[in-house]
């Protein structure tokens, strides 16, 4: 691990922050230089809004993705008060006269609120409030292509939304390397999709087994994905789970575990579901081995959890037992857990940002964690080569029939409903 802190006048709200080192004079408000990948973690309280920029062409435009766009509670309305003035202010692409932002690709990574906002009459809040915004244009529409409900009530009420309105969306597909892809951010940035719907790459079947359907939850069945930038791999993916349990009558499946053939080294985890215990699973981490993890949280349900910040600080190299762990950085802290102090066996630590999160990266020698508003920043080196440029072989050969050795979740009832019992009803949903 290689930090060096970027101070500027005013450091924001942290804990054990490492020593200083060099300055950085150019603020991250003052726009990326042309070779930049920039990430957007967008402070929507406990919801999700994660905007990806990509380096300029050679017209000096940037292909803009933007993954979920949640609102944080039954009376909020984030992309109104926080996602759409944030994008006017950063990503604007029109003249002074006639501002526009152009969101080239949206990917609702499942059909939760706090991930898709709410279609509300006079109060649309989400990707629904933006779809209508005069001067905010949204192009691809990307979801999981779900065609029943499963635990939730927003599938219906967003079929019914696309339907009414002949919205233009799609399913999105695995393969984005083809001259078919759907998500096309230009050269040296690639988008791999590792599961969709709860299926994996190049499994025919779903992690789950239908009669499970009607009662699993909606996190399951999140989109995941790796942004590739030449040496640079940012994971997303919703609120993906990666325990079977039982939780306020809904079933969580392993899908962290169903996908582990497409796991590879990673620099920045953001986070799946705020932080839960249910997500980020210790052998996912070993598999994926981020150096930061990103959180997007608020007020409501405890996040991040106790269990979760331990694993992702102390998680251990699985092949020498070293151990590793990952910096987290979050937007918010209202009522979960914080560490205090550095790690004792990894040495990393947890920051609150108090604010959005911004990450930039050239590919090559390294990316800097940045704090919305402020010359600060934390730059950590990039030592991994080659990139990647291809799924992995198991995979490949999995999408070309060969379906040996298959990750299959265990099926529900295989698991002694006694061991749910105390956690049906938890508080850590």
């Amino acid at each position: 691990m290689r930090r060096t802190i970027l101070f500027g006048s005013l450091v924001l709200a942290m804990l054990a922050w490492p020593s200083a080192g060099t300055s950085k004079k150019r603020a991250v408000d003052d726009g990326p230089p042309p070779d930049l990948m920039r990430i957007h973690v967008i402070d929507v309280g406990q919801g999700d809004c994660t905007v990806i920029e990509s380096p300029e062409d050679e017209d000096g435009d940037r292909k803009i993705l933007m993954v979920d766009a949640g609102e944080s509670s039954k009376e909020g309305n984030e992309a109104r008060d926080t996602i759409e003035p944030y994008l006017r202010r950063r990503l604007d692409d029109g003249p002074p006269t006639r501002p526009r932002v152009d969101v080239d690709y949206f990917v609702g990574t499942h059909y939760h609120k706090d991930h898709m906002g709410w279609p509300k009459p006079g109060n649309d809040s989400g990707l629904f409030y933006l779809y209508d915004t005069t001067g905010v244009r949204i192009g691809n529409i990307l979801d999981t292509g779900l065609d029943y409900d499963a635990a939730g009530n927003l599938d219906g009420v967003y079929r019914e939304w696309v339907a009414s309105r002949n919205v233009e969306r799609e399913k999105l597909a695995f393969d984005q390397l083809g001259e078919d892809r759907q998500i096309d951010m230009g050269p040296d940035l690639w988008v791999e999709v590792l599961s969709v719907g709860a299926q994996v790459d190049g499994a025919p079947d779903r992690a789950i087994k239908r009669r499970w359907l009607p009662t699993t939850s909606q996190n399951d069945f999140s989109i995941a994905m790796i942004v590739h930038y030449k040496q640079f791999d940012f994971f997303v993916a919703g609120d993906l789970s990666g325990y079977f349990h039982k939780s306020w009558g809904n079933y969580y499946h392993n899908i962290e575990g169903a996908m582990r053939d497409s796991l590879r080294d990673i620099e920045v985890l953001r986070v799946s579901h705020h932080g839960s215990q249910w997500s980020t699973n210790y052998s996912f981490l070993q598999h994926l081995q981020p150096e930061v993890a990103v959180i997007s949280c608020g007020k409501g349900h405890h996040h991040p959890n106790e269990f979760t910040v331990h694993r992702i600080l102390g998680w251990e190299n699985y092949w020498s037992g070293w151990p590793v762990g990952s910096d987290i950085y979050q937007t918010q802290l209202v009522d979960g857990y914080i560490y205090p102090e550095e790690h004792p066996h990894t040495g990393r630590t947890q920051t609150v940002a108090n604010g959005h999160i911004v990450i930039e990266t050239d590919g090559q020698t390294g990316y800097t964690i940045w704090y919305e508003g402020l010359d600060a920043g934390v730059h950590y080196e990039l030592d991994r080569s080659p990139s990647y440029t291809d799924i992995p072989g198991k995979i490949r050969m999995r999408r070309e029939g060969n379906t040996e050795d298959m990750p299959i979740v265990r099926d529900a009832e295989e698991v002694d409903e006694h061991q749910l019992e105390d956690r049906e009803g938890s508080r850590w949903d």
